[in-house]
């Protein structure tokens, strides 16, 4: 008798792997091409909201300046005859007197309308620090960045952070000078209390989320500036537009500056460790931010202390000094690199440092000719 043994069973085929399984299996990818595909929205984004901004042929021409108007003045008609008496023959008519040309005269106004006010002094100083606030706070994709979980905690879009805070603290040194000077004719007198409640609200933590909130109490102070100027305006608050008051605005500029300048040419720390490079992009976006609000705070410093600087004859070193900063904010590199000064690749920090250096050299000559008697 025999016994057949039992014919082995075929393997079981491996269970299916799921859609689940292998999304896990490939989430590094999977998280790469996300954040690949954001910053493309970003980069798009601004391309649109570039495209969309730039005026048209029709907003030109309404924009571009109307031609003056000339009103023709009529010729005098040349004098009749006396009566009774022919003329002469061979007798040349008498001539025209000549009419000078006529010059442009502006348009008259409207009956009624009252004739235009002189600028008042401190309106435009106010307005560029509400702007330079407002546009980082209220216009800028995705608002205040430094106090946001993703962006600010986890330092995804670091490099418009530190741009929003070197434009912070040009707007906060700014704000201290109006507070304790520019609206204080003497250290007798009160503090201005928009300006005064401004500048605290200003000094809040940029990266505070909560209790309270950074662009929360940022808001406040545009509120409060706004407030102030309307009260200049209609003569309620005082800006006093004087040389020692400038002289003191200038002094907080270049140690701001000088700050910049020294983070952008060190090659080693404060403790003597060398500059990492996830640091280099960081010293460049914010001293890029400080020229951008520093620029636009320059221009109204040339509008409302017009008067002083024609006095000391210091135009020429403040329009050199915007000059400075604008060529400084127009560096747009893809990759911020921190290459040998020699090498091929660029040194980025180095070639900022050259306009951040000049524009601090001339706010401190026109900081010592302003000072001089």
């Amino acid at each position: 008798m025999t016994t057949e043994m039992p014919a082995p069973l075929p393997p079981e085929p491996p269970p299916r792997a799921s859609s689940l399984f292998k999304l896990l299996k490939h989430r590094l990818l999977v998280i790469v091409v996300l954040v690949l595909l954001f910053f493309a929205g970003l980069f798009l984004h601004g391309r649109w909201r570039a495209w969309r901004g730039a005026p048209g042929e029709g907003e030109q021409a309404a924009l571009a300046p109307a031609p003056s108007l000339t009103v023709p003045t009529p010729a005098p008609a040349p004098p009749a005859p006396e009566e009774g008496r022919p003329e002469e023959p061979g007798a040349e008519a008498p001539k025209a007197p000549s009419v000078p040309p006529a010059s442009p005269v502006a348009p008259p106004l409207a009956p009624g309308a009252p004739p235009p006010k002189a600028a008042v002094k401190g309106v435009a100083f106010t307005q560029a620090l509400i702007k330079i606030i407002d546009d980082e706070v209220n216009r800028r994709f995705l608002g205040w960045r430094p106090n946001t979980i993703v962006f600010g905690k986890l330092g995804l879009t670091d490099n418009v952070n530190h741009h929003q805070l070197g434009v912070l603290e040009v707007a906060r040194r700014t704000i201290v000078v109006l507070n304790e000077n520019l609206t204080r004719f003497a250290i007798t007198e009160a503090y201005n209390p928009q300006v005064n409640e401004a500048m605290n609200f200003l000094m809040v933590s940029p990266d505070k989320y909560w209790f309270p909130s950074a662009s929360g109490k940022y808001r406040e102070a545009i509120q409060d500036l706004k407030i102030y100027m309307e009260d200049l305006q209609r003569g309620r608050s005082r800006f006093y537009a004087r040389v020692d008051n400038l002289i003191a605005l200038l002094g907080n500029y270049k140690d701001i500056l000088g700050s910049c300048y020294h983070n952008l040419i060190k090659d080693t720390e404060a403790d003597g460790t060398p500059v990492r490079w996830t640091r280099t992009d960081d010293y460049f976006y914010f001293s890029q931010g400080v020229a951008v609000g520093m620029s636009q705070m320059l221009e109204a410093v040339k509008e409302d202390f017009a008067a002083e600087l024609l006095k000391k004859n210091t135009h020429k070193l403040l329009d050199d000094t915007i000059h400075a900063l604008h060529a400084g904010t127009h560096l747009a590199p893809w990759i911020i690199t921190d290459a040998a000064k020699d090498g091929i690749l660029a040194n980025h920090r180095a070639n900022l440092s050259c306009y951040i250096g000049e524009a601090e050299h001339l706010v401190a000559t026109m900081q010592s000719v302003l000072a001089t008697n």
